[in-house]
């Protein structure tokens, strides 16, 4: 459980000038686990010299689309990018479209059922107290467990 594996042969050196991503996608790839009750491991790619991340138990082409491997690829271009507000708002972004899968239920005129609560009780593991690791100030964590709380997990 949370390791992270290589899809082929590389060079010590693009491992030691990678060490950062591989920290920080350790963490979050554990935080993920716990977090869901999941064990799940990556497999690395790297083009260019630089990682892209799979989940080893899920592999879908041509990526994992919405799963912890696809936001940790997110995760690592966001940490390089020089615009965090930017990047602030897509995260958010992605954060609401998974709120809104499960607000389709949140109405009084729908009766709820067992994919609501599942969708819900999913949501509030995946996101109480959560913020992505290993590359925000700690005032930028509490920032978007604050924002989290107060826009998605205090409506469900």
């Amino acid at each position: 459980m949370n390791t992270i594996s290589f899809e082929k042969e590389i060079s010590r050196a693009i491992i030691e000038k990678n060490a950062e991503n591989f920290d920080m996608a350790h963490l979050n790839l554990s935080d993920f686990n716990r977090r869901m009750d999941k064990d799940y491991d990556l497999i690395c790619r790297f083009t260019n010299e630089n990682p892209r991340f799979f989940l080893r138990q899920e592999l879908r082409y041509p990526e994992n689309t919405n799963t912890i491997a696809s936001q940790i690829n997110w995760f690592l271009m966001w940490k390089n990018s020089q615009d965090q507000k930017s990047y602030f708002r897509m995260f958010f972004s992605d954060v609401r479209r998974e709120f809104e899968a499960i607000t389709f239920y949140h109405s009084p005129h729908v009766q709820k059922d067992n994919v609501y609560f599942k969708l819900a009780d999913n949501f509030k593991k995946k996101y109480t107290d959560y913020a992505p690791l290993g590359f925000l100030s700690t005032d930028e964590e509490n920032y978007i467990k604050e924002e989290i709380n107060i826009k998605f997990l205090r409506n469900l």
